[in-house]
């Protein structure tokens, strides 16, 4: 910079700094005030908003011990509502058990009451069971059924406690529905019919009958005490703790006449067959046993007498032999010098008679082991078919008679296996013994043919082998 521009910034340089100190100054001054001015300002606005501040924490305070005590309130009444709540519940599920047992009681009423009692009470409460179950979601309709079930098993308690008599139908033998007067007394009923021709005991039935079966009882069992009862209303009676069941599997129990009887023609002709077979079986046991075939020690003599040239020693002793074996073995000494050929066609000639008279009779019994079953089968569908023709007039009434029925037409069809079991093994024994029977002929006949195998070809026997014969000895290997 040149010395000319130098000296004037000299003299004027402090001149500038005191104005600017000077403008400094003021504006301190100024910004002072302005400051002192706000803070007024600010002074004169705080104040009522700080009362509004103090009121609002007031108004919050106020408003927090209220909202404390709304919540204090809404936890007292949450706690009854939960004691209603449960008090709802039990009295719900006291009510829910109490219709369940309503319930139960009018389903199972009918089950509970007599047999007997099904025509009077049993059909009363079935009603007002319909008339409940019709009542829907209509609960109060429905309590109202279900008390008046209650009220119908209430008067019957009432009425029967010591004893209760009225009339209706039950079903007597056959499965015939009478007529007649009941008296029960608890679990136990008696009933005569209105023409006096059935009287006895009741029993249970099954669900799907109205009517009671009855246990038919004569004089000497107690029907004349039970006709007086039901007369007179006094009268010592039979009491069976079983309700009649001990006299139905007593009178289930029979008897071999029974049995025989209840086979009918079919059985007869059954066990007729069978004693048919027991007798030919005992006749062929004997046959058999005593069929006479000689001994080893018989055949060796006749053997010795022929290797010996004495034919006429050798008939005699083989005369001596009777029936079938003894006229094989003739025929052996007969034939003996002859040709072997002849000898084995005589000896197969005799055996031929043999074996028929072991055998015959046999194929009766397997007839009879294969007939017996069949005829039984037989039996059995004829009563089967008697049953259903019953069932079909007078009606199914009762279960137990319909089964009675059946089990009497398998009587046939157990007689038929009496029969043919034992036949069928009888038959096989016989049939071994024959065989072995057989076997032993035929062992007395390889004797004699082998006999021949001794005789000196050098020898001149009457009726020997012609000399082109060829022995089979020599034809044997050495």
């Amino acid at each position: 910079m040149t010395p000319r521009f130098i000296l004037p910034l000299l003299f004027t340089g402090p001149l500038l700094a005191q104005d600017a100190a000077r403008k400094a100054e003021t504006d301190l001054r100024l910004a002072t005030e302005q400051l002192r001015q706000l803070k007024s300002e600010i002074i004169k606005k705080e104040t009522p908003l700080i009362r509004r501040v103090e009121q609002l924490d007031d108004r919050a305070i106020a408003l927090g011990k209220e909202l404390n005590s709304s919540l204090a309130g809404e936890k007292a009444i949450a706690g009854e509502q939960r004691k209603l709540d449960n008090e709802l519940a039990s009295r719900r599920g006291e009510f829910d058990y109490t219709l369940s047992s309503l319930r139960s009681y009018g389903r199972n009423l009918k089950n509970r009451i007599h047999s007997a009692e099904k025509q009077t009470y049993g059909k009363l409460a079935g009603e007002a069971e319909a008339k409940a179950t019709a009542a829907g979601d209509d609960l109060v309709q429905e309590v109202r059924e279900r008390l008046a079930v209650l009220g119908i098993g209430a008067r019957r308690i009432r009425e029967i406690s010591g004893g209760h008599q009225f009339s209706g139908s039950a079903v007597a033998a056959g499965n015939v529905v009478k007529e007649g007067d009941f008296t029960t007394f608890g679990p136990l009923g008696y009933f005569l019919s209105k023409d006096g021709g059935t009287v006895g005991l009741t029993n249970f039935t099954p669900d799907s009958l109205d009517f009671p079966g009855i246990i038919s009882m004569n004089d000497e069992q107690g029907g004349g005490a039970i006709a007086d009862l039901i007369k007179t209303g006094s009268a010592q009676v039979p009491v069976d703790a079983t309700m009649g069941k001990a006299l139905q599997v007593a009178r289930t129990k029979k008897s071999l006449k029974d049995y025989l009887k209840g086979g009918g023609v079919v059985g007869y002709g059954i066990l007729g067959l069978g004693a048919l077979a027991m007798l030919i079986a005992l006749y062929k046991l004997l046959e058999i046993t005593r069929f006479p075939l000689p001994s080893r020690k018989r055949i060796n003599l006749v053997l010795d007498d022929l290797l010996e040239n004495r034919s006429g020693e050798a008939e005699e002793k083989a005369g001596q032999i009777k029936g079938l074996g003894g006229q094989m073995v003739q025929a052996g000494v007969q034939y003996f010098y002859d040709k072997r050929r002849i000898l084995e066609d005589a000896l197969l000639e005799k055996l031929g008679a043999i074996q028929p008279r072991l055998e015959r009779f046999l194929p009766f019994l397997a007839l009879v082991a294969a007939a017996a079953p069949m005829m039984g089968l037989l039996g059995t569908v004829l009563g089967i078919m008697k049953t259903f023709a019953m069932m079909s007039a007078v009606g199914t009434g009762d279960s137990r008679a319909f089964s009675a029925g059946i089990s009497e037409a398998l009587i046939t069809t157990a007689m038929g296996l009496i029969v043919a079991i034992p036949v069928i093994i009888i038959h096989g024994m016989l049939k071994s013994l024959a065989k072995a029977k057989f076997g032993q002929a035929e062992g007395v006949a390889l004797s004699i043919l082998n006999g021949t195998t001794e005789i000196d070809k050098s020898a001149e026997v009457p009726g020997g082998d012609d000399p082109d014969e060829i022995d089979e000895l020599e034809l044997a290997p050495a």
